[in-house]
């Protein structure tokens, strides 16, 4: 079930914080990122998280002193992350020292992640350097600058680093007894609770906020006067619980069974206020209606949050919920169709799946071991 770590390896549990829109997804995809594909698809400039991090892990210790990263929450192109947790097993002596020193693989990783470039940046500092001059004194090119260096890929960060317990328990023990009890530590299998949460921003037909420039990759922008916010409140209760979500499952999900379960979901409505507070409630920030105005306030987009904790999740399972609670909530669909079309277990017959763009994986949680 988990991967092994092989001899003189040692594993580490890390969580990290990326901006979906400039990613693939978090799996590595290889011969794709970052290059023009052969059917013209320009992809230069796209990379995926993990193929980020093994270019800092090569620039950090070299290609051939770590191995077997794995992910807890593999998430889709556009998709956000708050958290998301991964392990990876790093040769001992990779820094020639005895120890690992954590501080120092945290903030290598950091350092490298800010310094790499794209293709297409490369390229363009190629024609540049044949391009250029002699520049005046004292004169600092844009590329050269600090800003340039250290904060032109601020799309990701790795918050945490900490060394993986030894072992764990196997869930799948149970299940098939030919498998070992203990094996070894393993950021999917150990993953407790995953939490995301969906950002829908509300406009009204004559709504002239339409495009509000900081949310057209951090939320699902919908037309319409107002939503049935308690009828999303209720179809949302039939979703919680242990069920066969066949339903709401992607078409390419591998998982072998489609039984799990869902702990909560909390369905929340507020005015947008100001992006400058990004989620904070207006009735509860001392001062916000001062900054805003009463009329701002009052005829102010509806920033309406979905936020789903479960155990694990099936293929897309989260944007297909959330579709199907927009749905309810534009009065195209009852609390109880919610219900029905669970039992059905089709997913033909349930709605359209909600963009990536406005979901975040808020966080992952590893029972008594934080990282």
């Amino acid at each position: 079930m988990a991967l092994r770590r092989s001899s003189g390896f040692r594993r580490y549990a890390m969580s990290c914080q990326y901006h979906g829109a400039s990613f693939l997804g978090f799996s590595y995809q290889g011969h794709v990122e970052d290059r023009i594909l052969t059917d013209g698809t320009d992809l230069r400039g796209f990379r995926s998280v993990e193929g980020r991090i093994r270019e800092a892990l090569d620039d950090l210790v070299g290609e051939s002193h770590y191995e077997h990263i794995q992910v807890s929450s593999r998430t889709d192109r556009g998709v956000h992350a708050l958290k998301n947790t991964f392990h990876v097993d790093i040769l001992g002596n990779a820094f020639d020292e005895d120890t690992m020193d954590i501080g120092r693989l945290h903030r290598g990783l950091n350092y490298h992640l800010g310094r790499q470039k794209h293709s297409w940046q490369q390229e363009q500092e190629k024609h540049r350097k044949k391009r250029r001059r002699k520049p005046p004194r004292n004169y600092t090119f844009l590329q050269d600058s600090y800003w340039s260096r250290y904060s032109a890929n601020d799309e990701m960060r790795i918050l945490s680093v900490k060394e993986a317990p030894s072992h764990m328990d196997n869930p799948y023990s149970q299940i098939d007894p030919s498998q070992p009890s203990i094996v070894d530590w393993n950021a999917r299998f150990s993953a407790t609770e995953r939490s995301y949460m969906y950002r829908v921003l509300c406009f009204s037909d004559r709504d002239e906020n339409w495009g509000i420039p900081f949310e057209w990759d951090r939320s699902w922008r919908i037309r319409c006067n107002s939503l049935n916010i308690d009828g999303m409140r209720q179809a949302a209760v039939y979703l919680e619980g242990t069920h066969d979500f066949s339903t709401f499952r992607g078409s390419k999900c591998q998982r072998s069974n489609p039984v799990v379960t869902m702990k909560s979901i909390h369905v929340h409505a507020q005015p947008y206020c100001s992006p400058l507070l990004w989620g904070a409630d207006a009735e509860a920030t001392p001062g916000l209606r001062d900054i805003q105005g009463e009329h701002a306030m009052e005829n102010s987009p509806q920033l309406l949050t979905i936020q789903i904790v479960g155990n694990s999740f099936l293929y897309r399972q989260v944007r297909n919920m959330v579709g199907c609670l927009v749905e309810v909530g534009l009065g195209k669909l009852s609390p109880t169709r919610v219900a029905e079309l669970l039992e059905k277990k089709s997913r033909k017959l349930a709605p359209s799946m909600a963009p990536a763009h406005g979901l975040f994986l808020a966080d992952v949680k590893h029972g008594d071991f934080s990282f």
